[in-house]
């Protein structure tokens, strides 16, 4: 028996086509990460709240917020949003929709944030082997798609279009959003970070920090205007068929 275990070991070293190769998967989304994009889903962009995305949840959030903003139908800001949400709709059909349902489930929008990350993953490990080979500056590339989801949520909380966004705004629309007026409150201060106002630059980094990073203490978990997610907290079902 012994000698057997050996001879396999050894053929195994000496020969290794008799040896399966091991797969190394991808570690799966932490629950901590797993619950805000939940939120995310289940807040802000399933607006009729039947457990799936459809183009027709981003056609009301968009009429929405162009209602609050009092944009009419020929204001190019209108025009800028509705571009900006069809864009998003056939992103999300072409990397999330995988069974060519035009629904997009919760299923699918927590696999669509797995795929980012390792291309993210992938990307940081490229530019890291560059500047310590090269020295050379690289930045990682958003996937356009993202840079335009950024953008319509920094449209959703400047409310007054100026272009930045300060504590009244965040605290006025969060609270919209279901949020507690302490919470929006405590989660401007912790995301802000001191600053009196937060630029599109500064907000797509906290974007990033909230939809990407595993760690609970970076300011942009608190985009969301709460103070902690526990896992489990956030409904993960899927519609019956």
């Amino acid at each position: 028996m012994v000698s057997g275990e050996w001879c396999g070991r050894w053929w195994a070293w000496a020969c290794p086509c008799f040896c399966p190769p091991i797969k190394h998967r991808d570690p799966p989304i932490s629950p901590f990460r797993r619950e805000k994009l939940l939120f995310e889903f289940n807040t802000f962009i399933d607006i009729n709240r039947d457990g799936v995305i459809e183009k027709r949840d981003l056609d009301a959030a968009a009429h929405r917020l162009c209602r609050r903003c009092g944009w009419r139908d020929d204001d190019p800001r209108t025009t800028r949003l509705t571009t900006l949400m069809n864009a998003l709709w056939l992103a999300l059909k072409e990397h999330a929709d995988t069974n060519h349902d035009d629904k997009i489930t919760r299923l699918e929008w927590l696999r669509l944030w797995e795929d980012v990350e390792r291309r993210w993953r992938r990307g940081t490990a490229r530019e890291s082997t560059r500047l310590s080979t090269r020295q050379e500056t690289n930045t990682r590339t958003t996937p356009e798609w993202i840079k335009e989801y950024f953008n319509y949520k920094f449209m959703l909380l400047d409310a007054a279009g100026d272009g930045v966004l300060d504590e009244e705004e965040f605290v006025y629309i969060m609270t919209q959003y279901g949020a507690s007026d302490l919470d929006a409150k405590n989660s401007w201060f912790l995301l802000a970070q001191g600053r009196r106002m937060v630029d599109l630059r500064g907000f797509e980094r906290l974007c990033e920090e909230f939809f990407l990073s595993d760690d609970p203490n970076t300011p942009g978990t608190y985009l969301a205007a709460r103070l902690y997610f526990l896992p489990g907290h956030q409904n993960d079902a899927s519609p019956p068929p």
